[in-house]
């Protein structure tokens, strides 16, 4: 390598160094080469302590920001307008400037080459006190994905990573709380609704719910306990609605002309709501013009902060309820679980009475014992009456029961519970024109009407409550069967050890799966329902007189059952009884009639 070759090389790599250098203006001597700490670390200021943020840009189409926390520690934006803020946003922006570490320091007299004489943004951050903790002017952007920063009272520069810009650059829409309200459902006491139909010259109407000892009531229009879940779901669902877009903020003339625009002047919604001792104020407006495709909005503005945004209209759905829709439309009320017993009076003569034992086993008492119940049908009682909620209300005070059949009702039941001398009791009157039934609860003014599924399984009586199981004996004990019927062939079998034979009309050996399968069908036998009053069935009507089926068993025990079937009735299943229970009449599911028919021949053993 000659001289001239050499000397080239030198001066390239002069000019280099030289630019490096000219760039981030500093030199080897004024830069430090171990300072990587965290801006929070080295101005000793923690996230969390931070009560006040001023933001301020030098690009004019960005809005200079101001926010503080509340005496709760919640983010409240100031300026340009007040708003709620959005506490982990907040914090995520506190977070990613304060965790930013000192790429470089450098020491400079002149702030100008780095942007710093009219910062892009201006950072002041408050701890406490009337002056700023700390202010932080960001320059220009450097090489390595820096910018130039410095904190006003110093004269040093130093670098950060230039995702800072971005970190900072926020408008009020970015920082400011999306969830319509916020508040602390638990510490609710009141709600108020105040609702108008859209173009309807009428009063608005209103309806108030207060909490009294953790209980809720509607005390406006009405005087009554409240459907706690129905109330506690609405203040559930405000907490999830967010806001669409923003329209208006701040309480200036522009605003106020324009409510009239957003249908805000007479909300069709306003809601009140009391969080300790703070009062939330929505005003639900008209509907936004849709877009094709889109959800329907509505425009919403939040009194305290007199801001109007839009958002979908779930709210108006949420929120568009009538004292019907938030009282307690329980009929009566009791706790089942504590309930012993009870007693179902039908047109003041029959009476149903069951009773639970130390097991919690229900008996059905009758005047010749106690027999079994359907445990699911005196559950389905149980939580069928304590569920029964009222379609209507009649209006109270009630000045006549006898034009409702409550002042002699067709049915009275009764609840007693564990430690209760005094039962609860249902009062059942007349069916009305929309085949509703009307009910109340024999010490409250209050009548109802209510679905009569419920109420048409309670006139069942003993028939709906007793267990439905027709015979209860082991297959292996019974040893003779006998079949005749309006269509089947008469036919009977006798046990002989383990095995079938037919002894008429033939003498021969039986198919044991076939017989087997018939006793099994009459040791499993279940009715859908007994009838309850059967002094209107004859034998005629019933088909007792010509059963289409009659079955007999005979078990070891010399007990002898037979089984009459006889015609189909209005549902379509099958009038049934056992001959000795003549007025134990109960219906059998038709599918279940087939299997209990049999012929000669599928009795018959399969010839080899």
């Amino acid at each position: 390598m000659n001289f001239r070759t050499t000397l080239v090389i030198i001066i390239l790599l002069a000019g280099i160094a030289g630019a490096y250098f000219l760039f981030f203006q500093e030199s080897t001597d004024q830069a430090s080469t171990d300072e990587k700490s965290p801006i929070h670390e080295v101005y000793d200021i923690e996230r969390d302590s931070v009560q006040q943020v001023e933001l301020s840009f030098a690009d004019p189409a960005y809005q200079n920001l101001k926010l503080a926390k509340d005496v709760s520690g919640n983010w409240q934006l100031k300026a340009p307008f007040q708003a709620v803020a959005d506490n982990e946003k907040m914090n995520q922006m506190l977070d990613d400037i304060l965790n930013k570490r000192v790429k470089h320091t450098i020491e400079v007299s002149e702030l100008t080459q780095y942007g710093l004489d009219t910062p892009s943004i201006t950072l002041a951050l408050w701890t406490d006190g009337t002056s700023p903790a700390v202010t932080f002017l960001i320059g220009k952007k450097a090489i390595n994905y820096s910018v130039y920063i410095k904190e006003k009272s110093e004269a040093h520069v130093f670098l950060i990573e230039s995702s800072a810009l971005d970190d900072l650059t926020k408008s009020p829409t970015d920082l400011r709380e999306r969830a319509v309200v916020k508040f602390n459902a638990e510490t609710v006491s009141n709600i108020q609704l105040t609702y108008r139909d859209v173009g309807s010259t009428s009063q608005s109407k209103t309806v108030n719910c207060g909490k009294r000892e953790d209980t809720w009531y509607v005390t406006q229009p009405i005087e009554a306990k409240a459907d706690t879940q129905e109330i506690e779901r609405i203040l559930s669902d405000l907490l999830l609605l967010r806001v669409s877009t923003y329209e208006a903020d701040g309480a200036d003339a522009t605003v106020l002309a324009q409510l009239e625009k957003y249908g805000l002047d007479e909300p069709r919604i306003q809601l009140k709501l009391i969080d300790r001792d703070i009062t939330h104020t929505l005003n639900i407006g008209s509907a936004v013009p849709p877009e094709s495709g889109q959800q329907e909005h509505v425009y919403v503005r939040d009194a305290h902060y007199e801001s109007v945004y839009t958002m979908p209209d779930d709210i108006y759905r949420l929120l568009n309820k009538s004292a019907f829709d938030l009282r307690d439309k329980r009929v009566i009320d009791f706790q089942r679980t504590a309930t012993n017993r009870f007693s179902i009076s039908i047109r003041g003569q029959e009476e149903v009475v069951c009773t639970k034992g130390y097991d919690n086993i229900w008996e059905l008492q009758t005047p010749t014992g106690k027999i079994k119940t359907d445990a699911k049908a005196v559950d389905d009682l149980l939580f069928g009456v304590d569920s029964l909620e009222a379609v209507v209300f009649v209006e109270s005070p009630v000045g006549n029961l006898t034009s409702y059949g409550l002042a002699a009702p067709s049915m009275k039941v009764a609840f007693t519970q564990k430690g209760e001398d005094k039962p609860v009791i249902l009062l059942i009157g007349d069916s009305a024109e929309d085949e509703t039934v009307y009910v109340k609860s024999e010490y409250s003014p209050q009548v109802a009407r209510v679905e009569r599924a419920l109420i048409d399984k309670i006139a069942l009586g003993a028939g709906w409550l007793r267990d439905k199981q027709v015979l209860n004996f082991h297959i292996d004990d019974a040893i003779r069967l006998t079949l005749r019927g309006e269509d089947v062939d008469s036919l009977t079998c006798q046990r002989l050890g383990t095995n079938w034979r037919l002894t008429a009309p033939v003498k021969e050996e039986a198919n044991n799966a076939e017989v087997n399968a018939i006793i099994y069908e009459l040791d499993n036998l279940t009715a859908d329902i007994f009838v309850g009053n059967t002094s209107a069935l004859t034998d005629s009507i019933t088909g007792f007189n010509n059963p289409d089926v009659l079955l007999t068993v005979e078990l070891r025990d010399q007990k002898v059952y037979t089984l009459q079937v006889g015609k189909k009735e209005a549902s379509g299943r099958f009038y049934a009884r056992l001959q000795h229970e003549p007025d134990s009449i109960f219906l059998l599911n038709a599918e279940l009639v087939p299997k209990l028919k049999t012929t000669l021949t599928l009795f018959r053993t399969p010839k080899q």
